[in-house]
């Protein structure tokens, strides 16, 4: 494109487009696409594909998980080839927010490639944190969760690769900012409309997808120009934007303009009552890299949580004001120097345009908590339809005793099985999700539940455990493996589904906490649990040693999940402890021998090289069979 040019976006064009081919096979051809180079060179296939793609971490503890896991990958050929994939981590001192991470990738970025970053199309992948709302990521990270789709099976990183490609072609140099735990389904409609549309050489470009309005209070919203101009039956149209709000109000998205009325989307996304256009992901050129940069050399180390969407899309348009950096209401951590830092970011970017592409035919789906995993997997037959996602997703099924009918997977229970080896006489629920599980022995396992990471051997087992039959219902299951006292333990993480591990509880009331059901003091007494001791002055449980507790806690501080010898054990004792608090029987399980531990400590003890090693084994044994 010439210089002159530079500045523009190619728009949809007032030209009748051909009918499109549906969300579902529209994404199909993506995936396809991408099956074509997963294994190969990243540029066979004639395809248009990142020049690099970084994934940001909490710390960096964090990043070498994420490396190993990466390495792993591209072992197996489940990567495109010669694609530079950075881990970058954030610095330690103070949460710097997803806005902070992106500013510190620009500065690595720059460090590694020099001048040949400005022309690079760049995929940035926001996947740190702790996953709390979904523990079965956060030992080795959402981005790594498994999606029941391929052979070998995809994990959310390998959907994140395929998902935007069809974006590549129209693309210039510059920054396309993801996070780890959405997934967008679309239809672009025909090829040959891709000339109506792209993506701005400088400034911002942004998704934008119809949402009822309700969706807008949790997302961002964007106050599109010439409202009356949007066609909801183009599959995809540049508009300009003139402002961004952030998990706005109702009245606050009528008031700004924000919301759009009687317009009638295809079948394929319709919902009744008024739109609003919210956001996913968005792009920026390489003149906004170069101003971030600039600002972060000005202004490092950061000592405040930016968020990239709430600081730097609410910063843009005509119509933007700076009111919005004083409202601190969805920040997690506040700093003194917070808003002062926001304003400088407003200043920076205030008059920088914003274009949207206003996704018609398009659905964003979080999957970031443990209700949205089981609904997609098991129930969301759309979505299963629009990914190709299945029920029975690499796995292998073993035959206890030689039967004259082989069973099929439908004798199973029909619930959603990754990456698994179970016998056939194990019976999964249908609304439950089973994953990286290897049992030699059958299991009827509950309904409306998550079993992740766990094994059950025979030869594991022992006289004193039982040989557990089955797990319970509304149970979330996940083993980990630790280093203690220089050796590999095991901790199984039991949950109830409805178990809100990030609520804050004063230590006066900790007894009152809800966990499997019913109050914790049921099941520190149940269970024995002599390692706490109920603090006569508070109330409060603390752990033998450790003084007083912090003035608040939650069920992932908490000290609930005893260390064994092996998967198989954990998993016995975990199943055993569950069904003694739920049973109110407190002769089923005597834990005051055992070493105790909470979510947050087994993140600072995992393993994962003991974790890989168990996954890389069954890996082999399902691709064996």
């Amino acid at each position: 494109m010439e210089e002159k040019e530079e500045n523009k976006c190619i728009n949809s064009q007032e030209v009748p487009l051909p009918k499109g081919t549906g969300i579902a096979n529209y994404m199909k051809k993506v995936l396809c696409d991408y099956e074509k180079i997963r294994g190969k060179d990243k540029n066979s296939n004639n395809c248009k594909f990142w020049d690099v793609v970084v994934i940001t971490t909490a710390d960096n503890a964090q990043k070498r998980v994420f490396e190993l896991q990466i390495e792993s990958k591209r072992k197996r050929n489940e990567l495109p080839l010669n694609l530079p994939i950075y881990v970058v981590a954030d610095p330690p001192g103070p949460k710097i927010g997803n806005g902070g991470s992106t500013l510190v990738v620009l500065s690595f970025l720059e460090l590694c490639l020099g001048q040949e970053m400005y022309k690079k199309k760049i995929l940035l992948i926001h996947a740190g944190g702790q996953s709390k709302r979904m523990p079965s990521a956060s030992c080795l990270g959402k981005i790594f969760s498994p999606i029941p789709h391929g052979d070998p099976i995809y994990q959310m990183l390998d959907l994140k690769l395929a998902m935007y490609m069809p974006f590549l072609p129209n693309m210039p140099p510059g920054v396309f900012v993801a996070c780890a735990d959405d997934i967008l389904v679309y239809d672009l409609g025909p090829v040959e409309d891709s000339k109506y549309w792209s993506f701005c050489y400088n400034g911002f470009t942004a998704l934008a997808h119809p949402s009822p309005v309700q969706i807008g209070t949790k997302h961002g919203v964007y106050v599109v120009e010439n409202e009356k101009n949007v066609d909801p039956k183009k599959h995809i149209r540049g508009m300009r934007c003139l402002r961004v709000l952030q998990k706005p109000r109702i009245t606050q998205m009528y008031e700004k303009g924000a919301v759009l009325s009687n317009l009638k989307f295809s079948e394929e996304v319709a919902f009744k009552g008024d739109t609003s256009y919210t956001d996913s992901s968005f792009f920026f050129g390489m003149d906004i890299a170069k101003k971030l940069l600039h600002f972060f050399k000005e202004n490092s180390p950061l000592t405040c949580e930016i968020d990239a969407y709430g600081d730097f899309l609410q910063a843009l348009g005509p119509l933007a004001t700076s009111e919005y950096v004083h409202n601190t209401s969805n920040v997690t951590h506040l700093t003194p120097n917070l808003v002062p830092t926001r304003l400088q970011i407003f200043e920076l970017l205030k008059g920088t345009d914003i274009n949207l592409l206003l996704m018609n035919a398009s659905k964003f789906i979080h999957i970031g908590t443990t209700k949205e995993y089981i609904y997609h997997f098991c129930f969301d037959t759309k979505l299963q339809d629009e990914l190709g996602l299945v029920k029975d997703c690499f796995n292998t099924f073993t035959e206890i005793k030689p039967s004259a009918k082989k069973r099929k997977f439908s004798d199973t229970g029909l619930g959603c099985i990754m990456h698994s080896c179970i016998p056939t006489e194990c019976f999964v629920s249908s609304n439950t999700v089973l994953e990286y599980c290897h049992f030699e022995l059958p299991l009827q396992v509950g309904q409306n539940s998550i079993i992740s990471n766990c094994a059950l051997f025979e030869e594991e087992l022992s006289d004193n455990l039982p040989t557990p039959t089955q797990t319970p219902h509304n149970i979330f299951l996940h083993t980990v493996a630790v280093r203690h006292q220089d050796q590999t333990k095991y901790a199984t993480v039991v949950f109830h589904i409805d178990d809100d591990l990030k609520k804050q509880v004063p230590i006066s009331n900790v007894i009152e906490a809800s966990y499997l059901g019913y109050d914790i003091q049921r099941f520190i007494e149940n269970c024995k649990l002599t390692q706490f001791q109920l603090d006569e002055d508070t109330g409060g449980v603390q752990r033998e040693g450790e003084g007083e507790g912090q003035a608040l806690t939650s069920l992932w501080q908490m000290c609930l999940f005893p260390l064994e010898s092996s998967m198989t054990r954990s998993l016995v004792l975990a199943l055993t402890a569950a069904k003694a608090a739920q049973s109110n029987n407190p002769d089923m399980v005597d834990l005051s021998g055992y070493h105790v531990v909470s979510m947050e400590e087994i993140l600072d003890m995992k393993d994962v090289r003991a974790m890989l090693k168990y996954r890389d084994g069954l890996f082999s044994k399902i691709l064996k069979s």
